[in-house]
Order: C-alpha cells, then sequence, then structure tokens
C-alpha cells in the first residue's frame, strides 16, 4: 500500500477538483449556510451544541467527556498567556500546549527571563535557538529551489528546530538542500504531495465548469459593506467558477482565489436571496458549533475539521508555518507556504472545510498524507485507519480575512 499526499476539501461546503457524479438533489444545506425561499424573512437560530465538539475530542483524544471540557479551558487561558509572553520576551523561543500539566509551555533562551515565565503560570524552558532564528532558517529554505525529494519543511517549536521532510532515499539530497540554514533535522517519509477533491456530506458545494467537482466549505463571512462570502480553498476553484450547493441551489461564484501562488484560499459570492449565513460549523451529528472569533491555537492544543467525507474528526496542532509542496498539478509542482499542521482525519473531499479549536476558527483544510486503503491507487484513507498518526494541513483563516478584508462571522 502506498502513501502520497492528497489535498482535501473540508467543513462548511464542497467544491472539489475531481468531480463525483452529477450535483446531489438533496434538500439538505451547507453548515453555516442555510438555503432559505426567495421571499423568507430569515431563519430561527440554529442549535450549537458544545456537546458534539466535546464528544468528537473526548473521542479522538481518549478523553472522558470531563476531561475534554477541562481541556479546552486550559487550552485557552495557556493561548492567552503565551500570546502575552510572546510580545514581552526578548529570547522568545516557541510556546505549545502541554496537556499533561494543562498550561503553555513557554521557551526563552535567556536565563534571565525563565522567572518571568514562570511568574505568569506558564511553565518555562530554556532552548538553544530564538523563535526568531529558526524562522529565519525557515525563511531561508523558502527562498531556495527544493528538490523533487523534499516534499515539507516547517518550524518544530517543541523539537527547537526545523524540520525537513523528504520521501524515501531523499535524505542527502534533503540535507544537501538544508546545509547551511540552521538547525535543521531531515526526517523521511513515504509521502508525496497532490491536491484531489472528492464530495461528502458536511454541505456540500459542486462546481459548475469544464472540469466540475465538489468540494467543502469553510467559513462565512462579510465584505466592509455588509455583503456575504464564502471561504474555501483555492483550489476548489480548478472545478469552475459557478458554485451550487446541494438540491443545486445555486450560492455564488468565485470572486477571488489564492492558489498556486504560495496560498491555497478563495471567496466565494453568496447569494443573498437564496441564502443565509449562519457563523456555524457542522458537528455531523445533527449540531454545529457557533464560532465566536478566530484566535490562533497553539501547537499542541485540540483542533477539531469537518468535512464532506471523514466528517468531525479531531486531534492536536502539531506545526504552524508548514511549507507543503503538491506535486505534478498541470505538469508542475505547487508549493504552499504559511499551512498549519494537524493529526486530526483529513480524506477526498475535505478541501475547503473548516478547521476549529473550541469555538474559534483556525483555517481551511488544504490537503492531507493518505494512503491506498484499496491497493486502487486512489490513496483516500487517513493515515490513522491504518494505525499511523494523521498529517493534514490548514491555511490560517486570519490570513485569508486579512487578504481578502472580510469580517469573519461569528455569533
Amino acid at each position: 500500500m502506498n502513501r502520497r499526499l492528497v489535498t482535501v476539501l473540508a467543513a462548511v461546503a464542497v467544491l472539489a477538483g475531481l468531480a463525483v457524479g452529477a450535483p446531489a438533489t438533496a434538500a439538505a444545506s451547507a453548515p453555516g449556510l442555510v438555503a432559505v425561499p426567495a421571499r423568507a424573512s430569515g431563519l430561527g437560530a440554529v442549535p450549537a451544541p458544545v456537546s458534539g465538539l466535546v464528544a468528537a475530542l473526548a473521542r479522538d483524544l481518549d478523553l472522558s467527556v470531563e476531561q475534554a471540557v477541562t481541556r479546552l479551558g486550559q487550552e485557552r487561558r495557556a493561548e492567552r498567556i503565551a500570546g502575552d509572553l510572546r510580545g514581552r520576551l526578548a529570547s522568545f523561543a516557541g510556546s505549545w500546549f502541554d496537556p499533561a500539566t494543562g498550561s503553555a509551555v513557554v521557551g526563552v533562551t535567556e536565563p534571565a527571563e525563565v522567572a518571568t515565565v514562570r511568574a505568569t503560570g506558564a511553565t518555562p524552558r530554556l532552548l538553544r535557538h530564538s523563535h526568531s532564528a529558526l524562522a529565519a532558517a525557515k525563511a531561508e529554505l523558502d527562498a531556495r529551489q527544493a528538490p523533487p525529494e523534499v516534499t515539507s519543511f516547517h518550524v518544530d517549536e517543541p523539537g527547537n528546530r526545523v524540520v525537513v521532510t523528504a520521501l524515501p532515499g531523499g535524505r542527502a539530497a534533503a540535507e544537501r538542500f538544508a546545509a547551511g540554514a540552521g538547525a535543521v533535522q531531515v526526517v523521511e517519509s513515504a509521502s508525496a504531495p497532490a491536491t484531489t477533491g472528492d464530495l461528502a456530506g458536511g454541505g456540500a458545494i459542486y462546481l459548475s465548469g469544464a472540469a466540475g467537482g465538489r468540494c467543502s466549505a469553510g467559513f462565512t463571512a462579510r465584505t466592509a459593506d455588509g455583503q456575504p462570502r464564502l471561504l474555501t480553498a483555492g483550489h476548489c476553484a480548478d472545478g469552475g467558477s459557478l458554485v451550487n450547493g446541494l438540491g443545486n441551489v445555486k450560492i455564488g461564484e468565485f470572486s477571488r482565489v489564492n492558489w498556486k501562488d504560495q496560498n491555497d484560499f478563495a471567496e466565494v459570492t453568496v447569494d443573498p436571496a437564496a441564502w443565509t449565513l449562519l457563523p456555524q460549523v457542522s458537528t455531523h451529528d445533527g449540531g454545529a458549533v457557533t464560532i465566536k472569533g478566530a484566535e490562533r491555537a497553539s501547537v499542541g492544543a485540540s483542533l477539531c475539521k469537518s468535512g464532506a467525507t471523514s466528517k468531525w474528526t479531531c486531534g492536536v496542532v502539531t506545526a504552524r508555518d508548514v511549507t507543503v509542496k503538491y506535486g505534478q498539478i498541470d505538469g508542475s509542482t505547487i508549493t504552499v507556504h504559511g499551512l498549519v499542521q494537524h493529526n486530526a482525519c483529513v480524506e477526498p473531499g475535505d478541501s475547503g472545510g473548516s478547521n476549529v479549536s473550541g469555538d474559534q476558527a483556525q483555517g481551511i483544510t488544504s490537503g492531507a498524507e493518505l494512503y491506498d486503503a484499496n491497493g486502487d491507487g486512489r490513496n483516500e484513507s487517513c493515515l490513522a485507519k491504518r494505525g499511523e498518526e494523521s498529517v493534514s494541513w490548514y491555511q490560517p483563516v486570519d490570513e485569508v480575512l486579512a487578504t481578502y478584508r472580510l469580517t469573519l462571522a461569528t455569533g
């Protein structure tokens, strides 16, 4: 069974690069987007049960319900503390959430700043490399031409290093590529990135065009003058410009697309006569999480993703600012920068979907490392289904909002 990286479309709607059949005619609607009659005055509030989020965290992180609730509170407190220290410490060397202590771990390179960290309730860690030094090392790699053997690279804050991932047998080429860049470690992986799309529930959006296809929707937002927008993955736009929801109801069209330019996100116009924006993400159990903001989750914090194929799955954030190479798209290699890596299960059809931490929007699903479960070359299963840790990526939603000057829909 071979493995390769496959981008997937995730969360509030679905429009993919690879169509699978004709648009469905079910009357279901996408989480975050609710179809309404043209003359309807609005909808009642849709329940946003925390139980769906907590239950999934308990299931996927092997916790009790009480432990899951406690962890969410600890993570929010840890993120606030780490965020404050990030701006105050001259020798800041990274931060992450430690579930064993329920607190933030904050690295510093100067012993004199250990007491400052400890005074906030965070756990100090004396490290060799500052975060700025590691970020500079990764930036140097971003500026180089990576060989085919290199599939991704990122700053590993808990490890205080830059990790470069290479294909089997590609260690020597990866080490030559990274030579002189700083605290770099090369890791071999039996995978190669590629983008794909495939539809399943969770609020599907369908693409109309020469390629067609379907993806998952991410988050709802508004322009400065109040116009409704839907956010999804940029590579979904390869399937066509027109976007429909379930029941073949028109949502709108792609208005701005950032793809094949180091990013993977896009904006879709929304027909306000047919759709009402809801600040929610489906938990695929009849409930939804109401989005309250977009505060970034720390490395080590819990993370759940909503997608059309693999539905509602959870894990933890494992790395930030990851560079991923998606190979051989239209005959070329596409490199995407600034992704966040996590280990929740993501599969084809999840691309474009929502990633959340608690009630905070995190990002839009871009890709994942998959394996061929059936031996037919389709590479359709996340690694967790074969007993390994899944590897998935999303584009941070705050970057999307800033680029397009949008305001996230919150409740």
